[in-house]
């Protein structure tokens, strides 16, 4: 029944899917950096009245972008599993969030965006191809 709705698509990778997939893995690069960062300044405080991030927030943050980057590594081998987990970790790290924050918030939400909204429309027609 799939194959009635996208005749034409090939199980080559286009470069609208190269693309998003590229721009997604390093949109969590850059979460895993500034949280790697934020993790190195934990114990170097200049005033301890000042608010710090909690300590389990920066590590499952760490381990949820890893689990994305894995499940982006898994969608470009297309694996049904890769497109789920990159969604649930990206999504948990929006959940697991101590308060709303421009880099704790949005980069996740707006890495989730991009991959759900723009990788779909690439993702969906190929999707007879995934194992």
């Amino acid at each position: 029944m799939t194959q009635d709705y996208f005749p034409n698509e090939s199980p080559e990778k286009s470069f609208g899917f190269k693309v998003i997939m590229t721009l997604v893995a390093l949109m969590i690069l850059s979460i895993i950096v500034v949280r790697v960062y934020s993790l190195s300044l934990y114990n170097v405080a200049p005033d301890p009245t000042l608010y710090r991030e909690p300590l389990w927030y920066n590590i499952s943050s760490i381990v949820l972008s890893i689990i994305a980057l894995i499940g982006v590594w898994l969608t470009w081998q297309y694996r049904k599993v890769g497109v789920y987990l990159t969604i649930a970790a990206l999504f948990l790290m929006v959940i697991i969030n101590p308060e709303f924050d421009l880099l704790r918030t949005l980069a996740p939400m707006f890495t989730l965006f991009v991959y759900s909204g723009y990788g779909l429309f690439e993702i969906i027609p190929k999707w007879k191809f995934f194992k």
